[in-house]
């Protein structure tokens, strides 16, 4: 008896040693990466210390790699600098890395290579030899825009659907492109499709947004309903990124049941919609001036008000002063426009601030006006600023206050808006 309970006491403190070492484990958060924004390259490259392109030149070549890295394909585009990263490439020492780099560098930027261009595409077709995929399509990408070179689809189109064939993702869509263009090769929709199948299911619905805008400039008959097919495929493809085909599809000459059908799949999506697809859908509604399409309109407005959408809230702005819009659905935008202005969108409480100053759609009221108006002046809205320091000069009910006024003024102008230049300059008279 007493050995099993000395052999459970043993296993119970066993058992208690690796919970204490188990609890004693401290589970660290994994730290959020620094994303890191710069407004242009003269920028970037400061705060990295990087050198001039001339003394970067003559850097060793693993460092010369990872600084034209940096150039050529920084997510940002505005803070890419192609000269500076294919002058990195071209100079020096050279190695099959800085080639497919070079490739990549193509495909990602426009560039032309003047009198070094048959230098870089017998780089790019060496290196296409050993395999490198994008060294095939930056090769036929230069073919096909005629960079420095005669510009020739047939040749463009062999490298491009080489490309395709080992599994380059933009040889695929020039492949395909080429194919719905019959540019380079016989037109084939299908084949473009089959084509456009290889990819995962986002890009490919961009590819066929590019393909429907192409397709459609023959006009032809045959060639609407593709295109306008491609585009309803597009958007439920990719529901997040709908916007882009229905802009397409609403705004051009597309048969009504086909618009009708894409509008159908933004309702049907609801406040998950991509707000861009919402706020094409809702301009075209308004566009129709007519009552019920005005309404859905409006609906679509608030939705994106609240999340600070400057055009819709411009929108409902508008929607206020109209006549044909009831009370209680100025009501409703109102309560739209106080939500988005409780999370600190400017733009809602600068909408706010003139509706309750003039009476559009609630009743005045002066106090409220100042509230809202002062409200989005302090996120440093120039307007606002304007609009706050005119109303406190001309007031007059006992609570004027010229000094803050004129101090609201002095900060829009600063700001760069020329009403409160010229407001503050005849003050000044």
């Amino acid at each position: 008896m007493k050995s099993i309970l000395l052999i459970s006491l043993t296993a119970l403190m066993a058992t208690a040693t690796i919970a204490t070492a188990e609890a004693a484990k401290v589970v660290k958060p994994t730290p959020r990466p620094v994303i890191e924004k710069y407004a242009n390259w003269e920028e970037m490259r400061i705060s990295k210390g990087w050198p001039d392109v001339n003394a970067a030149a003559k850097l060793p070549l693993p460092k010369r790699l990872a600084i034209a890295t940096a150039a050529l394909t920084t997510p940002d585009r505005k803070v890419r600098d192609p000269s500076y990263g294919f002058a990195l490439l071209l100079t020096g020492q050279t190695s099959r890395d800085a080639t497919r780099l070079l490739a990549k560098g193509v495909l990602m930027n426009d560039y032309s290579f003047g009198d070094k261009t048959p230098a870089v595409l017998r780089s790019l077709a060496a290196e296409a030899m050993r395999g490198c995929k994008s060294c095939v399509a930056a090769y036929g990408l230069i073919q096909y825009a005629g960079q420095d070179v005669p510009q020739n689809d047939a040749v463009a189109y062999k490298w491009y659907r080489w490309a395709a064939v080992v599994g380059n993702a933009k040889g695929i869509e020039a492949t395909s492109l080429a194919l719905a263009e019959g540019r380079g090769t016989a037109k084939s929709i299908p084949e473009a499709k089959k084509w456009a199948s290889r990819l995962e299911p986002t890009r490919r619905a961009k590819l066929y947004t590019e393909m429907a805008k192409r397709i459609v400039l023959s006009k032809n008959p045959e060639d609407v309903d593709v295109s306008s097919d491609l585009l309803l495929q597009a958007m439920a493809l990719n529901p997040l990124d709908a916007g882009r085909p229905a802009k397409q599809l609403l705004n051009l000459d597309y048969p009504t049941p086909v618009q009708d059908k894409a509008m159908d799949e933004i309702r049907a999506a609801g406040r998950k919609a991509d707000p861009n697809a919402l706020k094409v859908m809702g301009q075209v509604l308004w566009r129709k001036d007519k009552p019920e399409a005005v309404d859905e309109a409006i609906s679509m407005f608030q939705i994106l008000a609240e999340t600070g959408n400057v055009e819709a809230i411009d929108y409902l702005s508008k929607a206020l002063e109209r006549s044909d819009v009831d009370k209680s659905r100025k009501t409703q935008i109102i309560a739209s426009l106080q939500s988005a202005a409780a999370s600190g969108y400017a733009p809602a409480s600068k909408v706010l601030g003139s509706a309750y100053y003039h009476g559009t759609g609630v009743d005045a009221s002066l106090e409220k006006a100042q509230a809202y108006r002062e409200a989005a002046a302090k996120q440093n809205d120039p307007e606002a600023q304007y609009l706050l320091g005119m109303m406190m000069l001309q007031v007059t009910n006992g609570s004027q206050d010229d000094s803050a006024g004129r101090e609201w003024l002095e900060k829009s102008a600063a700001g760069g808006y020329a009403l409160a230049r010229a407001a503050l300059q005849q003050l000044s008279n």
